[in-house]
Formats: C-alpha cells, structure tokens, sequence
C-alpha cells in the first residue's frame, strides 16, 4: 500500500466519493432541506428546529468531496 492510496488516507482522493451519484447527491440536498425545512415549518409549526436540516448541506459535501477540498498538482 502506497501513501497515496486512496484507501488509506482519504483526504488522497481525487474523485468525489461515489463518483457521479455522490456529484448528484450533493446537488439534489438543498433541494431536499428547503422542502424539509417548509414541510416541518408549515405542517408541525416547529420552525424553531426546522433549520437543522440545512446542516445536511455541508455534512454531505464534506462526506463526498473530503475535508481538503481539490488541490492543485
């Protein structure tokens, strides 16, 4: 196993996680917190914790995409 090997150390990787799925998932879960977000706050007046969904946003991008971010080579 080399030290770039994107098994061992996954802030090596240079694809997202999931390759085009993980591309559309990241893109599909704003969407999906504004809807949660008006569906709680409408239907069960809970906006005081309707806007925890929108935490899902960047827990999501940071599970594909990885905490470093894409590096220049």
């Amino acid at each position: 196993m080399t030290e770039n090997d994107p098994y061992t150390n996954p802030l090596s990787r240079k694809t997202p996680l999931g390759g085009s799925t993980g591309v559309a998932i990241v893109s599909i879960v704003p969407i999906v917190a504004l809807v949660l977000f008006l569906l709680l706050g409408f239907l069960a007046g809970a906006w005081a914790w309707a806007w925890v969904f929108f935490l899902a946003v960047p827990i999501v991008s940071i599970i594909v995409y990885g905490f470093g971010g894409r590096q220049q080579r």
